[in-house]
This record gives structure tokens, sequence and C-alpha cells, in this order.
């Protein structure tokens, strides 16, 4: 059995930066853990893309509404988390 080694929060919070730079055009500098995705601008829809992007590129299944506009960043993350140690369990991965 292959221990599953899972991001730290620092590797999420900057994968999480990096999609929102690339694909929705907010400032790098404006992703801070305290932020909020109402902060940022995003709405309803693009929370759902933003679902289905960390889905593929995290491998983790995320439901369209487990984001929305109150969450801060540092909440995504470690929903983030406990999600890849869910799934990573559900696997049989840890």
């Amino acid at each position: 059995m292959t221990a599953f080694v899972h991001p730290s929060a620092e590797q999420l919070q900057d994968q999480l930066r990096s999609e929102l730079v690339t694909r929705f055009g907010v400032e790098g500098t404006d992703v801070t853990p305290e932020m909020t995705f109402g902060d940022l601008g995003l709405d309803s829809l693009a929370l759902v893309e933003l679902s289905d992007v960390l889905q593929s590129v995290l491998e983790v299944p995320i439901a369209d509404d487990d984001f929305n506009g109150e969450q801060t960043i540092a909440d995504v993350v470690t929903l983030l988390q406990d999600k890849l140690i869910e799934h990573a369990g559900a696997q049989g991965q840890v």
C-alpha cells in the first residue's frame, strides 16, 4: 500500500491563487487567506466553474455548492484538505 501524500495548505493556496489569476482574472496579490470569494468578485457561476476546475486538477469530488461567496480563501483551503483526506481514505490510500 502506498501512503497518500496530500498537498500542504500553502500548496493548495498557491494552486487556488493560480486558478483564480489565470482563469478568473483576479489579481494575485488580492488572494489572501482572509479574502472571500465575494471580495474577489466571483459570482455563483464562477464558483461552479472553479469547483469544476479544482475537481479536475486535484482529482477529488467537489460539489457545485461546496463554494459560496462568504467563504474565505483559508476556509476553502481547509475544505480542500478535508476532501483530499476523505477521498484518500475512501480510496484506501491513508
